[in-house]
């Protein structure tokens, strides 16, 4: 397995250009780019400076995070404007993916507004029928310009797709080649703090394509929120029974560390990298994940 970087670890206190300068100097094998430090990259550097940069250094981008869909989404009853807002941003990221040599994209299934611990309204078969619509409609899209598109579950109550069973059954149904997942050990402990990964060797293996290492405070569960993730070996989350079913499932791609701690965000840049990819390459070592020990 490589080791990857998600820019959501210094999202407060860091930029693209910085990001990728120090994820090079740390070891990182892959970056996902976040869409919107993308967007501000944009506003002052070229597409073709991320086409020179990756071409003369050993990172290379692996994902965009993320698509977030939303209830209506390319639907007849769809908002134009935030659809087409949407689209576009979607379509942008295709686009420059293509160039650099992104092929991945994360996408979210529809949330809830609202706390965390308040349901999702729609019943389980809606979700299945929205999702699988609108996977169908942005996979022949993504698939022109070499893209996969990795669906993630996210377990808390708000969110529309929660378990991994639910999440294969839509990835099932769409049958298409570059439709896969993204697994995320916290967003899979999310679900009543499922904290064994076993539901993982149900899935087709080649439909895994990203996966996210993280750990998390220990919290009552109406407190659990993305704020309380932490470097994985610090928290509740077990990632060596994450990890050791991953490589039992014959996973050999990307483990990309993903944060959102804004305690974080008031360190340096460069103290939030390196601890990334200390806390992370530790984790992949101990578990025997790192590609040569593969």
């Amino acid at each position: 397995m490589k080791i990857s970087y998600n820019e959501a670890c210094a999202l407060g206190c860091s930029t693209l250009e910085q990001d990728l300068v120090l994820c090079e100097k740390a070891g990182f094998d892959f970056i996902e780019i976040r869409l919107d430090m993308l967007t501000r990259y944009l506003m002052d550097h070229r597409v073709d400076d991320l086409v020179s940069f990756f071409a003369s250094n050993h990172i290379k981008p692996h994902a965009f995070n993320a698509l977030y869909l939303y209830e209506g989404f390319l639907s007849p009853s769809d908002d134009t404007k935030r659809g087409t807002f949407l689209l576009s941003e979607f379509l942008l990221a295709c686009q420059i993916g293509e160039k650099i040599g992104d092929h991945d994209m994360i996408v979210v299934p529809p949330f809830r507004e609202g706390p965390n611990y308040i349901p999702y309204p729609k019943s389980e078969e809606e979700t299945f029928d929205d999702c699988v619509r609108m996977l169908r409609l942005l996979a022949p899209i993504a698939e022109d310009y070499g893209i996969k598109l990795s669906f993630e579950l996210v377990g808390f109550p708000r969110s529309s797709v929660r378990t991994i069973k639910a999440a294969d059954r839509i990835v099932r149904a769409v049958n298409e080649p570059n439709v896969g997942f993204v697994f995320d050990a916290y967003n899979i402990f999310l679900y009543n703090g499922q904290n064994d990964f076993k539901a993982i060797k149900e899935v087709q293996p080649e439909k895994i394509f990203s996966v996210h290492l993280n750990s998390a405070d220990d919290v009552p569960e109406n407190e659990r929120g993305q704020d309380k993730r932490c470097f994985p070996g610090e928290g509740i989350v077990d990632v060596d029974d994450f990890l050791k079913t991953l490589k039992g499932c014959g996973y050999n791609g990307m483990v990309s560390i993903e944060t959102f701690r804004p305690s974080h965000w008031q360190q340096s840049p460069e103290w939030v990298i390196d601890n990334a990819y200390a806390t992370t390459r530790a984790s992949m070592e101990r578990n025997g994940c790192l590609e040569e020990d593969a």
